[in-house]
C-alpha cells in the first residue's frame, strides 16, 4: 500500500502532467504559439516523477528528486525569463512553483522517507 504522503505527491505531479500534457496538446494543434521545448520538458519531467513515485523502490525516489531538482531549475529559467520581459509577478509565481519543489526534495530527502523506499519495505508489498 503505498503512504497517503506519497499518494498525495503522486496526485500533485499528476495534475502538473496533465496541465502539461494539455499545453503540450495546444502548441502542437497551432492554438498556442508558445515554445514546445518548455512544455515537453515539464512534461517529460512531471511524468517521469508520478509514474516512478507509486513503485516505492529506491531508484524512484532518486528519480523523483532528480525530477524535483530539475523542475525547481526550470521554474527558475522560466522566472528568470520573465523578469527579463518586464513580468515580475508571474516571475514571482514561477520562483514560488521553485520553492515548492524544493520543499518535495527536503521531504524525499528525509530519513523516514527513505526508509519507505528502502528494498525490504518494497519487497514487502510484493
Amino acid at each position: 500500500m503505498i503512504p497517503w504522503p506519497i499518494a498525495l505527491l503522486c496526485l500533485f505531479y499528476a495534475a502538473l502532467t496533465a496541465a502539461s500534457a494539455a499545453a503540450v496538446w495546444k502548441i502542437a494543434t497551432g492554438a498556442s504559439g508558445q515554445p514546445l521545448v518548455w512544455a515537453a520538458a515539464w512534461l517529460s519531467l512531471s511524468c517521469a516523477v508520478m509514474c516512478g513515485l507509486p513503485l516505492l523502490k529506491a531508484w524512484a525516489r532518486t528519480l523523483a528528486v532528480f525530477g524535483a531538482i530539475l523542475m525547481a531549475a526550470l521554474s527558475l529559467a522560466v522566472a528568470g525569463l520573465l523578469v527579463i520581459s518586464g513580468r515580475p509577478m508571474e516571475a514571482l509565481l514561477a520562483t514560488l512553483a521553485a520553492g515548492v519543489h524544493v520543499l518535495i526534495i527536503r521531504y524525499l530527502r528525509r530519513p523516514a522517507v527513505r526508509a519507505m523506499f528502502s528494498a525490504e519495505r518494497a519487497a514487502d508489498h510484493v
